[in-house]
């Protein structure tokens, strides 16, 4: 598009537009997403769009539509011609042993089925190496490499690239497996009920494949919620520095020198950190601090502290802990290790939190999760937003956040 722009004479601005728009409605498209078995015809319609969209750009001014149609045709033409081509490589290419080393998680007829369709059409690009199955079953075209809670050896032991489960329950290992840069797909038998509720757009041989999402930390939203954490912390001490110095004022007349309240509590994958707060309560010693649930209705807080906490102008320090990269603005609140300890032994799925930063923040407490309340709620809630997790979604709490600060509660 960009060559075609240039060749018929348009300016600079003008041709960098139309390869911008090209790239850019297409990935929205997501024309350029990996498949097992690509095809050039596959996001068509996008292909189309994104060279009308582009050719309107770079010559909307200088020729008659018809004229900007016959480019789009023309350059939609190519397009296919060009993925014709490289496909028909990337088949060849496969067909010679250049398919991707893959396990199979599951050694039952389904998983057999599949490994030796994989086996014989290696244009598939997935080449089986072995299973990962607690028993050896029968009739197996590839060995059992070891259980399925031995992925991350065996995916680095024999270079696998690939994991595709046809079994069921194997949430943790595809997470494991995912975490090592393995592509993973989920390849639900005909009779399971997944097959109703999602949009099946690959297949190895008429055997439906579910790709799993990419991890949100390798994605380009991931850099640019950090440079919003940035932006926000920055943004939030230089204009909540007046208040904070009032703030520091009342607490030091209300609990004497010290102001800052330090404490250590668990953070990414599970690093300590320390966090920062305005001090609304001396405890009596650290054993106090690290094991104390909560302080809501302590009668040793006096009335700057309740005020500092039912307004959260306690927690304005930890726009600190943003801004070093301890923290994040929006994400699962970070809890002390002895807690940590416990809820982890008692709550199914409470180490999951540590998935994703924590944060001042998130979607636990914009539902009224905070302080004294259920640590299950809490679980589900931080849970069900790491397994969605959008840039988009960080700004939505964001924004219900400012709002709540209108109406502020007790913590």
């Amino acid at each position: 598009m960009a060559f075609a722009a240039a060749n018929a004479g348009q300016a600079i601005p003008r041709i960098v537009l139309a390869g911008i728009l090209v790239v850019a409605v297409n990935g929205i498209g997501q024309v350029y997403a990996p498949r097992v078995l690509p095809s050039s015809l596959d996001r068509g319609f996008w292909l189309a769009g994104s060279g009308l969209v582009a050719a309107l750009a770079a010559f909307r001014e200088t020729a008659p539509f018809v004229v900007v149609a016959l480019v789009a045709v023309l350059f939609t033409f190519l397009a296919v011609c060009g993925r014709s081509v490289l496909h028909f490589l990337v088949r060849r290419a496969r067909r010679r042993g250049k398919a991707v080393p893959a396990l199979v998680v599951g050694a039952g007829a389904h998983g057999h089925q599949l490994a030796r369709n994989l086996l014989a059409y290696p244009e598939c690009g997935l080449l089986p190496l072995g299973f990962l199955d607690e028993t050896a079953g029968e009739d197996a075209c590839v060995p059992v490499l070891g259980g399925p809670g031995d992925v991350v050896h065996v995916v680095q032991a024999h270079g696998v690239r690939a994991v595709v489960i046809a079994g069921q329950g194997q949430q943790s290992t595809a997470r494991a497996a995912r975490s090592l840069g393995c592509d993973v797909y989920l390849a639900p038998d005909l009779g399971e009920l997944i097959i109703d509720f999602v949009t099946l757009r690959e297949h190895v041989r008429g055997f439906p494949l579910v790709r799993m999402r990419p991890e949100a930390q390798r994605g380009l939203s991931w850099l640019l919620k950090r440079a919003l954490d940035i932006a926000v912390a920055l943004t939030g001490l230089v204009v909540s520095a007046p208040i904070l110095a009032v703030c520091a004022a009342l607490v030091r007349m209300e609990t004497g020198p010290g102001v800052l309240f330090r404490q250590r509590r668990v953070g990414y994958r599970g690093e300590p950190l320390e966090l920062v707060k305005l001090r609304t309560l001396k405890p009596a010693d650290a054993h106090e601090s690290e094991t104390l649930w909560s302080i809501a209705h302590d009668s040793r807080i006096g009335p700057v502290g309740r005020l500092l906490r039912r307004a959260s102008f306690d927690e304005l320090p930890q726009l600190w802990n943003v801004l070093k990269g301890d923290m994040s603005i929006v994400g699962p609140r970070p809890e002390r290790p002895h807690f940590v300890k416990k809820f982890s032994r008692t709550i199914p799925g409470y180490g999951l939190r540590h998935r994703m930063p924590v944060g001042i923040t998130g979607w636990a407490q914009i539902h009224g999760l905070r302080g004294d309340t259920s640590i299950e709620d809490r679980v589900r809630f931080d849970n069900h937003y790491i397994d969605g997790w959008t840039l988009r979604a960080d700004l939505k709490i964001m924004l219900q956040t400012a709002w709540s600060l209108f109406r502020p509660g007790g913590s």
